[in-house]
């Protein structure tokens, strides 16, 4: 009895389990159906920062590291023109191809200060300034200048106390720390000099500049009281200066500190004036998406012409980039920040293609994304074709939707 069970429970378990590998296998089949049932439905993935990337499985963009995100899959439109329309409205196409691209960039760049030249000026001591020899920003000061006067109580309690040193010549170190003490407080050595020997105590204590410019910003005034923590005035020197030049983000990835830079700036007697790149900024302007690239110009080199603000060719050369896919500049369509190319297909048609355009020297553009080697873009008459789709697609779109025709204004006249 106990082996006739046996038995049947044995047979039991041989007809479960194909039961439920046939059910696993069903399961896989259902959802590879799903798949493909999804992609038939017309479900593709694309980048949500880079719309040209797309790909027909999830996965992340190449580019940014983004999720693609799934949406509707678009029709691809093809425009059919006769061959004697095409002659007609001029339409030329040309092959992309693989070329040579030499980094060039022509760009404006603005004459400025040079910042590592500013010096600002602070006074040593509180006090008032009993005598301004500046009076307006913009002017030049020469080293050595008298500046300002000022009156500090501070400063005469330190004459006093150096004229006591000097008296009592026994202590050398009471007398060299009590000079030290007029210099750290402003006190130019020829005055130090000329205290010892007169004994006389400065009551308008002069300040000298120390460094030759120009005066850009002035903070005080005849008869103000300052204190240490005032900037009174800044000098820029004048020995040289920056040229400031903005590059687009695109051509980042080739700009190099040391790279030749030709400079034209008639005003100045510049003409292809030969420089490299001194420093290039590490951050981009949130606005115009550019980087800032700084030019040094000696103005021992170029002579005295420089003026701040002027505005300048600037030429800035790179390396030869080999093996680039290049399309024809003329042929992109610039929409906004994106761009496409119309492309003759194997159908004998024309449909858009969405293109990442990488560096651009001259007329002739690099395509990053979007366009393989020897595929045809047209050149001349892209426009209509590029119309003619667009119409062709919204047409498209709401028959999909449902949505009744748009009637031209003019068809029923």
């Amino acid at each position: 009895m106990k082996f006739a069970r046996l038995i049947m429970l044995m047979v039991s378990l041989a007809l479960l389990v194909p039961a439920t590998h046939s059910l696993a296998q069903a399961q896989e089949f259902e959802l590879k159906h799903d798949h493909a049932e999804q992609q038939q439905q017309g479900v593709e993935y694309v980048c949500p920062m880079h719309s040209h990337i797309i790909s027909d499985e999830p996965g992340t963009c190449p580019i940014c590291g983004m999720d693609l995100e799934p949406q509707q899959r678009a029709e691809q439109v093809n425009v059919v023109v006769s061959d004697q329309m095409q002659q007609n409205l001029g339409i030329q196409t040309t092959a992309v191809t693989y070329d040579t691209l030499w980094r060039y960039y022509p760009t404006i760049g603005t004459v400025q200060w040079n910042a590592n030249a500013q010096h600002h000026l602070h006074s040593r001591a509180a006090g008032w300034v009993e005598k301004l020899h500046v009076r307006s920003e913009g002017q030049s000061v020469q080293q050595g200048d008298k500046i300002y006067e000022i009156y500090s109580r501070e400063l005469v309690v330190a004459q006093q106390d150096f004229l006591q040193a000097l008296s009592n010549s026994a202590n050398a170190r009471l007398l060299r720390d009590s000079r030290l003490r007029l210099e750290l407080l402003g006190f130019a050595p020829s005055l130090v000099k000329q205290l010892e020997q007169t004994k006389e105590i400065f009551y308008r204590v002069p300040v000298y500049a120390a460094h030759a410019g120009v005066v850009t910003q002035l903070n005080i005034a005849e008869g103000m009281y300052v204190e240490p923590g005032l900037a009174m005035m800044t000098l820029v020197g004048t020995d040289s200066f920056w040229l400031i030049a903005d590059v687009p983000e695109r051509y980042s990835d080739w700009l190099k500190v040391g790279a030749p830079v030709d400079i034209t700036l008639p005003q100045a007697n510049l003409n292809a004036y030969e420089t490299t790149i001194d420093y290039i900024y590490p951050e981009l302007d949130a606005k115009t998406r550019t980087q800032r690239v700084r030019i040094k110009l000696p103005n021992s080199e170029v002579g005295n012409g420089l003026l701040v603000g002027m505005q300048a060719e600037v030429e800035l050369y790179g390396g030869p980039k080999r093996e680039a896919l290049v399309v024809p500049l003329s042929s992109l369509i610039v929409i906004g920040s994106d761009n496409r190319v119309m492309v003759r297909n194997s159908e004998g048609g024309f449909e858009q293609r969405a293109v990442h355009v990488g560096l651009v020297v001259g007329d002739q553009a690099e395509i990053l994304h979007g366009l393989q080697a020897g595929e045809q873009v047209v050149v001349s008459g892209q426009f209509l074709l590029d119309s003619e789709a667009t119409l062709q697609g919204n047409r498209l779109n709401r028959q999909q939707q449902g949505k009744p025709e748009v009637q031209d204004a003019h068809a029923n006249h």
